[in-house]
């Protein structure tokens, strides 16, 4: 799980409460609307190919992994279909994959190089996370 964060948080949470609700409900909808986009940029890293890392086979099945440094390579889809997102808050949200395994490619292991996804994948939606919600708070306050 990869934590993406609102920027002057206090200011957002005073603006709204000034505002009050439909500046609420359009910084809710921005970080939703940023979440599936984190979520869908994920699985875009790990499905685009090629991948430059060893290549083996499996069966009849010959795959190419994905070189240190790279979004893992998706092999069976179990890594890019477990990725998930839940509102735990109007202000927050979670983005993260139910498989234990993910943290391991995302951060690397002792044994492993990191292969990030997720990382790359928040860094990008943050300035447009914080765009969209300068948005959500000037039109309610029209």
């Amino acid at each position: 799980m990869i934590e993406l964060q609102i920027e002057g948080l206090d200011r957002v949470k005073a603006e709204i409460k000034r505002i009050g609700k439909e500046a609420e409900q359009g910084v809710a909808n921005a970080v939703k609307a940023t979440a599936l986009e984190v979520i869908s940029d994920v699985k875009k890293r790990i499905q685009r190919g090629p991948k430059s890392g060893r290549t083996y086979t499996r069966g009849n099945v010959s795959h190419t992994a994905s070189a240190p440094g790279q979004a893992p390579a998706t092999d069976t889809g179990t890594l890019a279909s477990s990725t998930y997102f839940t509102q735990s808050g109007k202000l927050s949200a979670v983005v993260g994959s139910r498989l234990a395994y993910a943290s391991y490619l995302e951060f690397g292991t002792t044994r492993i190089k990191p292969r990030p996804s997720w990382t790359p994948a928040v860094e990008a939606a943050a300035p447009k996370l914080q765009k969209r919600i300068e948005t959500a708070i000037r039109k309610a306050a029209k």
